[in-house]
């Protein structure tokens, strides 16, 4: 039987209750070994799944000044997030390229977008590290674009660089809107895209998101104090730069 998000829900939960009490505690008292070398980071690791694919790992590096989003692995291709000067650098190491996201002007939702969401309750939910999840069905204009269970004040700063990220990518999803056809223009497509991506996250640190397109998230594995290497949150100069929205140099030049 195929098993979809909604019954994977009380396994998943179960499985992360145990996890995130185990994982807090070694966080907090883990030490830097070597601290010019090593920079203490949040893992989260997810599950991820679109219309067509299978499951991959996504990981997650959150520190003070950068997020990092990778194929679980140090030598993969990655995205990075300067949390200090709003910017995203998505690296690919068999091109040799480095395309750069910079923050775009802020925008407000049309008075013709409603957003709203929906409890979902669930009172034989597991607690995780003390906090009780919730499930939410997240709608616009009355269309139910995506659900997700989080976990309300759990690792807020990892919560905001998400978020951050969130952000900056719809920043740029703006200013592209005009190449995107009308009819894909749906209340669902602006409120996840455009003008509310991250939205969820204001409940609290997402342990599932889904949608009926087939798209799946579930957080697998988590720690609160990991050491990792340093070099892990840098760009390569070597590589070459390409500004989205910025004129680029000739490939002969």
């Amino acid at each position: 039987m195929k098993t979809t998000p909604k019954t994977m829900t009380g396994a998943v939960l179960a499985l992360l209750a145990g996890l995130f009490c185990g994982q807090l505690v070694a966080g907090e008292v883990q030490e830097t070994q070597t601290a010019g070398e090593t920079a203490a980071a949040v893992l989260l690791l997810f599950d991820e799944e679109e219309p067509g694919t299978g499951t991959y790992p996504v990981r997650y590096l959150v520190t003070d000044d950068f997020l990092r989003i990778d194929d679980n692995y140090d030598a993969s291709d990655y995205v990075l997030l300067d949390r200090q000067t709003s910017t995203i650098y998505s690296v690919s190491h068999e091109y040799g390229n480095v395309l750069v996201i910079n923050r775009q002007p802020a925008v407000t939702p049309p008075d013709s977008l409603e957003l709203t969401r929906e409890p979902v309750p669930d009172e034989q939910a597991p607690a995780i590290a003390g906090r009780q999840p919730q499930q939410f069905r997240y709608l616009a204009n009355g269309e139910l674009c995506y659900q997700a269970v989080l976990v309300p004040g759990l690792l807020p700063a990892a919560v905001a660089a998400l978020a951050e990220y969130e952000d900056l990518l719809a920043g740029q999803q703006v200013a592209s809107l005009e190449n995107t056809p009308m009819e894909f223009r749906t209340p669902c497509y602006l409120s996840r895209y455009i003008y509310a991506p991250g939205r969820h996250l204001e409940q609290g640190l997402p342990v599932q998101v889904w949608d009926n397109s087939g798209f799946r998230r579930a957080l697998v594995n988590f720690s609160a104090g990991e050491e990792v290497a340093r070099h892990l949150f840098s760009v390569p100069s070597d590589y070459r730069e390409i500004t989205i929205g910025a004129a680029q140099p000739s490939l002969d030049e």
